[in-house]
């Protein structure tokens, strides 16, 4: 009786690994990472809550893919000629077509030291960008978030509307 209990402890571990194995190999990773080529502020805190990819040939409502956060505030000012990963997440092999990133929240400082709180009127933005993920290998999705045509300022303040400027895949 507890030979028969060991080995079926024994096939139960080596089915649980091989279907691990199989899931780790087949499966991509998606690194997104985000930068701005801008030097016009000190910094730019931007609270990213979520990022989402859509995979080809879904409908709207189902395909999306929620990434984890990495880091939620990032200084995009900072990020100049350089990138700094956003979210990551394991998914299925195959052709994505759009991004999503959210924003909930953004700060700044100017040149001269002044510090800015940005209203965030709209913190969504999607960008239809062709990209693949294959298995066992990982895409890094690099979003250029333009600062220069996000930040307006207007009668009632700074508005903070992320725009992304280009994507590129790696």
């Amino acid at each position: 009786m507890r030979r028969a209990l060991i080995a079926l402890v024994v096939a139960a571990a080596v089915a649980i690994a091989g279907v691990a194995a199989y899931v780790y190999a087949y499966e991509g990773s998606l690194n997104v990472a985000v930068r701005d080529a801008s030097g016009a502020w000190s910094h730019v805190y931007v609270t990213f809550t979520q990022v989402w990819v859509h995979e080809a040939g879904k409908s709207e409502d189902v395909g999306w893919h929620n990434l984890t956060v990495a880091q939620s505030s990032i200084d995009l000012a900072s990020l100049v000629n350089v990138s700094e990963l956003l979210a990551s997440a394991r998914v299925g092999p195959g052709k994505y077509t759009e991004i999503r990133l959210v924003v909930i929240a953004a700060t700044g400082q100017l040149l001269d030291g002044t510090n800015v709180v940005f209203s965030v009127p709209s913190g969504d933005v999607k960008a239809v960008t062709p990209f693949e993920i294959r298995s066992g290998a990982t895409t890094r999705l690099t979003v250029d978030v333009d600062l220069t045509r996000s930040i307006v300022m207007n009668g009632s303040g700074w508005t903070f509307t992320p725009v992304i400027g280009q994507i590129t895949a790696a």
